[in-house]
């Protein structure tokens, strides 16, 4: 079976031992983290992940317009670089990488969108040297037209990715993003096969597997026949306008732990389903 991971950044305020503690409780196998390493204590972090025996798949790039990879980039560069660092540190494999800020939908005044992509394929280039220094891969991430613009497809984000062309930068597969920008979400897995990483499941309401009308079980099946083989990252939110946001509330942890427990129960009954068929 699959590993299976949550993201942590979601959980909203909350202590980050409790988080642990959920995953522990439910059986999950890793853990993703925010890549925040100005406010992060990594010493503190591996420390849980050795007294609850989680790995960290992951971490998640955090991208508001102080880190644009669009524009000049010297912010989102050093941003990155350090968040290499952070996942080095941590054993994670990946960091997660949106190459233009979550929140602008279009691009910014005195640019268009061939500029803005020229401009993101070079610091993600120059990011990804320093990745491949580290033995970390930078993974893209395609986020739906309503919280970005610049790759917002499977087919961009590939398109994208061969453009950069670095053998540290590869991408990943957001099913809630997927459920609203692809017509076919196993066929743009098949498309993307050569390059995918890394993987996280919600919903197409964005709540947890099985409570909306994605299609899971296709989804396991053509990962298990192009033979994916890395985690499976819970990413729900709270119904927000902005997913960041999520990261500052008071957390809901009831909420968070029905749907840790509701995702993992979920994904690994169809699994089993699949063995049997």
């Amino acid at each position: 079976m699959y590993q299976y991971s949550m993201t942590q950044w979601i959980a909203g305020n909350e202590a980050i031992e409790e988080s642990f503690k959920r995953l522990g409780r439910f059986g999950y196998d890793g853990i993703e983290f925010a890549a925040e390493p100005e406010t992060t204590d990594v010493g503190y972090l591996r420390e849980l992940m050795s007294q609850y025996d989680l790995t960290c798949t992951s971490l998640c790039g955090i991208f508001p317009e102080s880190r644009d990879l669009s524009g000049s980039g010297q912010e989102g560069v050093s941003y990155v670089r350090a968040g290499i660092d952070m996942a080095a540190a941590l054993g994670a494999p990946y960091l997660i990488v949106v190459p233009s800020p979550v929140g602008r939908t279009a691009p910014p005044p005195g640019s268009d969108y061939k500029e803005s992509w020229d401009r993101a394929v070079r610091n993600v280039r120059t990011a990804a040297d320093y990745a491949g220094a580290k033995n970390v891969k930078l993974a893209v991430e395609a986020l739906n037209r309503y919280e970005t613009y610049l790759v917002n497809s499977m087919e961009k984000n590939l398109a994208f990715v061969r453009e950069v062309s670095h053998p540290a930068v590869k991408l990943m597969a957001d099913c809630f993003h997927m459920s609203i920008e692809e017509r076919t979400i196993s066929e743009s897995l098949r498309m993307v096969s050569d390059y995918l990483v890394h993987v996280h499941i919600a919903d197409n309401t964005r709540e947890a597997a099985g409570l909306g009308h994605t299609d899971f079980k296709e989804i396991l099946y053509t990962l298990g026949e192009i033979g994916y083989d890395g985690a499976l990252t819970m990413e729900f939110l709270p119904q927000t306008a902005d997913p960041y946001a999520a990261a500052d509330e008071e957390t809901r942890s009831k909420q968070m732990d029905d749907y840790a427990e509701l995702s993992i129960r979920y994904m690994k009954t169809l699994e089993r389903c699949l063995k049997i068929t």
